[in-house]
């Protein structure tokens, strides 16, 4: 069902059928931490499979840039981090020691069940855990086991560390990033993630199309640094065939103008305008009213106004700033002109074309989490026959221990409770972190206040609920 501001909401418990899902009767093995292979795994779970994923309670499942729900991080802020609610809904949280040997055991029963197991461990860790893939293999050999690190698993840099904003600036991507004269830039936000996540979902799933077709599983090398040096594709070719080592163009084309972002009517508003040809850009002087300046020999043709950029921009600039971004977005793309606003989170979340789209999901939690509901992003696809859509809420530490030790590896209470007792497994980090002091409301919408008023936030809306229908 969907509230008034088009929010999918699901209000289904754990315990929701996903038999219609187009990956209906696979399970998964989540062994994975941060953002990149977090993603990959709740798009399998929300297409259906059976994610299973297994923490460490020794681990923080706080990110580097938290958000608590109404900024609060609570008594148990482990079960109330954002960060991670986001990268793991659609999924079961089991929570294994694997410094003990009987937490270990019950790893590999899930392995003796599964389709598929992912871990982002630096290479080497699995192994000394006796969780390699030759291990894993013997187990079961129909396992698909993906191994996602930054560097591959060969090599002479397999053994560095790295995470995804690094590596926006080690594949190459930074050359061509920001401004000249400024060094390099990186994206602000953590864009280098998602696309390996759902390149990772290609990969398992093409090694489950081999396994089907074969019987075998095998292993997959998937090295986070390839995929960004696969973005970049265009320059590498144009050094191969030219020799030209790339440049830096901040928003602009290396042969097509106008094209780049202009000032809108209000505070901060812009609009991304594209000219690809002639026919775009006598459309664009037609809508603009063929003003005087539209026939100077420095606008003739795409080369010339590719040369005089500086100029052109000036006066597109000062057209666009008569109108509001969205409503300009529409007067061009009814002229056949590739155009978008430029939007902020609030814009992009009450957009009416993502309402209408349904691509937000309202996810409510049970009673007792003090977490209400809570809005995600969907899919970035339809299916006409399997419709996916988030089919758990994120989960607690540990909250599915006793479904997945009874109903999945048929283990008996005392030995769930031996299991407790010996700390192969758990519901708390390990150590459990004190709780912070909690804040009133009123000191928390001061906090926010300030750090507007600081430049650290763009702003802060106390009224974001009702406008985004949420109750």
């Amino acid at each position: 069902m969907t509230n008034l501001s088009g929010v999918k909401i699901l209000d289904r418990g754990f315990e929701v059928s996903v038999m219609d899902g187009p990956l209906s009767g696979l399970r998964v093995i989540d062994s994975t931490t941060v953002y990149a292979m977090p993603t990959a795994m709740y798009m399998l779970g929300d297409m259906g499979a059976e994610v299973i994923k297994v923490e460490n309670p020794a681990a923080s499942r706080a990110r580097a840039a938290s958000v608590f729900p109404d900024n609060d991080p609570g008594e148990k802020s482990w079960n109330r981090d954002g960060g991670f609610h986001r990268l793991h809904r659609s999924k079961y949280s089991i929570a294994l020691n694997l410094k003990q040997p009987e937490a270990v055991e019950v790893f590999k029963d899930l392995v003796r069940t599964s389709d598929v197991l992912a871990e982002n461990n630096r290479p080497g860790v699995m192994a000394r855990l006796g969780l390699d893939y030759e291990s894993l293999y013997e187990l079961n050999p129909r396992l698909v086991y993906f191994s996602f690190s930054g560097f591959g698993q060969t090599g002479p840099w397999k053994d560095f560390q790295g995470i995804g904003r690094m590596f926006e600036l080690t594949s190459g991507v930074s050359q061509f990033t920001g401004y000249p004269d400024e060094g390099p830039r990186r994206v602000g936000a953590a864009w280098f993630d998602p696309p390996n996540g759902w390149m990772a979902v290609f990969a398992i799933l093409s090694a489950l199309h081999h396994r089907n077709l074969t019987g075998k599983g095998q292993r997959v090398d998937f090295p986070m640094y390839q995929m960004g040096v696969a973005t970049v594709g265009d320059a590498l070719l144009d050094y191969i065939a030219n020799g030209r080592n790339g440049q830096i163009m901040g928003n602009r084309h290396p042969f097509l103008a106008p094209y780049g972002v202009y000032p809108c009517k209000g505070e901060d508003q812009w609009i991304a305008i594209a000219i690809e040809n002639d026919k775009q850009w006598l459309q664009l002087c037609q809508l603009m009213g063929t003003p005087l300046w539209v026939k100077d020999d420095k606008f003739s043709d795409g080369l010339s106004r590719w040369h005089n950029q500086d100029e052109l921009d000036y006066h597109l600039g000062a057209w666009t700033s008569g109108y509001y971004h969205t409503e300009l977005m529409t007067l061009l793309s009814r002229a056949s002109i590739p155009s978008g606003a430029v939007m902020n989170a609030e814009e992009v979340l009450t957009d009416s074309h993502m309402k209408d789209r349904k691509f937000f999901e309202e996810v409510k939690f049970s009673p007792g989490s003090e977490m209400g509901s809570r809005i995600y992003t969907g899919r970035p696809w339809k299916m006409s026959k399997t419709p996916s859509y988030i089919t758990k809420p994120p989960p607690d530490l540990g909250e599915h221990n006793e479904f997945i030790l009874t109903e999945m590896l048929g283990r008996s209470k005392s030995q769930i409770d031996e299991l407790y007792s010996l700390g192969a497994i758990t519901k708390e980090p390990v150590p459990l972190p004190k709780p912070e002091p909690r804040k009133s409301e009123a000191e928390l919408l001061t906090a926010k206040e300030k750090e507007v008023k600081a430049g650290t936030l763009a702003g802060y809306d106390p009224d974001y609920k009702s406008k985004l229908g949420m109750k």
